[in-house]
This record gives structure tokens, sequence and C-alpha cells, in this order.
């Protein structure tokens, strides 16, 4: 049960044994605890854009990195890049501007509008995230099947065989099944991180909704 339905509760059974909290009271312990979470969501983004900024200096000389430089795709491989740190960026800044619009709301309606806004941008972060995601390893699994000498070399070795549909069939599946796996991984991530503050939001606008007694 949640605390402000526990205080009702204990409120309405015990008649006045319990000190009585005014609407304002309520909306400002709501208030408070919904501004907390839309601050941890902003400092969360933030988190995870120099998480992939570091990652991206770290891994810059890897084996793997060096195959996708060796392609010389810079031109198309340098955007991606420059698109996911944009992503992040634009809703780090929806973030921070629904944080300070909760800050100083003095009105219950224009909290759970707020609340809101915030899932709602959160909901299109995860969606943008997911989605670039995969576009970014299409394009690389693309990338590595039309210039990557090793590949190019086993569609050549395939043809000669006259079986190259399966080697076709079999890099499709792969790639789909890793994109599978990878976009899994980011889904559980994010739904486990943000989707444990939203839930939190939720429950704020529910009680909100309550103020009625």
């Amino acid at each position: 049960m949640e605390p402000l339905d526990k205080l009702k509760n204990d409120w309405k059974k015990n008649g006045g044994n319990y000190p009585k909290f005014s609407e304002q009271e309520i909306y400002a312990m709501l208030h408070k605890r919904s501004s907390s979470i839309v601050k941890w969501i902003l400092v969360i983004s933030m988190l995870e854009f120099v998480f992939w900024l570091v990652l991206s200096f770290v891994l810059r000389d890897s084996s793997q990195m060096q195959k996708v430089s060796n392609l010389h795709v810079s031109y198309i491989t340098l955007p991606l890049e420059i698109a996911n740190y944009v992503i992040i960026l634009f809703f780090v800044t929806i973030f921070y501007r629904n944080y300070k619009k909760i800050k100083v709301t003095d009105n219950a309606r224009k909290l759970m509008q707020n609340i809101l806004r915030t899932k709602k941008a959160v909901t299109h972060y995860i969606f943008a995230i997911i989605t670039y995601n995969f576009i970014g390893m299409m394009v690389v699994f693309i990338l590595f099947f039309m210039y990557d000498p090793e590949l190019i070399k086993m569609v050549h070795e395939f043809e000669e065989k006259g079986n190259v549909g399966w080697f076709y069939l079999l890099y499709i599946g792969l790639a789909l099944i890793a994109t599978a796996i990878i976009l899994l991984v980011y889904w559980f991530f994010y739904r486990l991180i943000y989707g444990l503050l939203l839930k939190r939001l939720k429950r704020n606008y529910d009680e909100l909704k309550k103020l009625d007694f």
C-alpha cells in the first residue's frame, strides 16, 4: 500500500489521533519527490552521454574499431557516431527543461501535466535509442558485406560452389539474430533503469489525482 493511502486509511480509522496534513503539505511532498525523480532521470542521461563518449575513446584502438576503420567509410560511420551524441544531448536538454518546470511548479494540475510530459519524453528517448541502434547495426552489417575483403572473398568462394544463396541467407540470419540480441539487452537496460523511475512518477501522478479528501 502506498504511504499516502496508508495515511488516509489511518486518519479514517483513528479519527484525529494522527496529525492531519493539508492538501498543500501532501502536494509539497509529492512535488519534492517528483522533482527528485526527474533530477535522477537527468543525471542518468548525462552519465550515459559521458559513458558513450569515454567508451568511444577507449575502444578507438581496438581490433574491431580498426577493422571498421580499414573499410574507409568514415563518411558514413562518423555521422552515425555524431547522431548518437546529438540524440542523447537533445533528450538531456528536454529532461533538464522538464526538471526546471517541475521544480518551480506551484500548481497540482501543472505538476501532473509535467509528470506526463516527462514520462512521454523518456518513452520517446528509449524508442529513439533503440531505433538508432537498429539502424546503426544494419548499416554496419551492410558496410562489412560490401567492403570487407574477407567477406567478399567468402562470397566468391560460395559463388564458385554454386550456393551463394546459402551464404546470403546465413549472413542475413546471423545479422538479424545478433541485432535482436543486442537490442534486447539495450531494451532491458533502459526499461530497468528508466522504467523504475517512471513507475515512481506514475505513483506520484496517481497520488495527485487522489487529493480530494
